[in-house]
């Protein structure tokens, strides 16, 4: 029964899991907008921490941290609802588009309706990556290893070592205090 006030929040993770697309980065701008400003289930500050801890935890990051927001709402029994809830959707889905793998191999189709997932995808990860920005980068050193992040990822995406390189070069600056 104590699981019933929950229901509003539980219908909120169902809603976010059937819209929610464009990974980590994408998913953190739509928590952001969901239980952070609309539901308030959780503050902006915590919800970067949240993000930045599971980060750094093996597997599904954005899983991780909904089932830490639901565990903050209501423990270990709403945690779990909330993972249910959140997988159930994808799960589904895409068990269903294995079935349907040997139809459309077996036929000649066009595919041009996905033609718009990889703008969808840029679109999401620029709104994050803004919004993401606006919280963590807060002085200049920071805002120099934004810009030369960026930089390179932009000029050198090419090659697989430019991803560990900006880490270590990003993580040799910071400074605890």
């Amino acid at each position: 029964m104590k699981l019933l006030r929950h229901k509003k929040f539980l219908q909120t993770v169902f809603l976010y899991s059937i819209t929610a697309f464009g990974g980590p980065q994408g998913h953190y701008g739509m928590m952001l907008k969901t239980f952070v400003h609309k539901r308030k289930d959780i503050t902006e500050d915590e919800l970067v921490d949240y993000v930045s801890f599971c980060n750094m935890l093996p597997g599904a990051s954005s899983t991780q941290t909904l089932t830490l927001i639901g565990f903050k709402r209501g423990g270990v029994p709403l945690a779990l609802l909330t993972l249910l809830i959140w997988i159930l959707p994808a799960c589904t889905i895409m068990a269903g588009i294995s079935f349907l793998l040997d139809y459309f191999d077996d036929r000649n189709m066009q595919f041009n309706m996905f033609s718009l997932i990889q703008p969808m995808a840029i679109g999401f990860l620029l709104f994050s990556s803004t919004r993401m920005m606006q919280i963590s980068v807060k002085n200049t050193i920071t805002t120099i290893i934004m810009v030369v992040a960026a930089i390179s990822t932009t000029l050198l995406f090419k090659t697989p070592w430019i991803f560990p390189i900006l880490i270590v070069i990003g993580g040799g600056n910071y400074q605890f205090q």
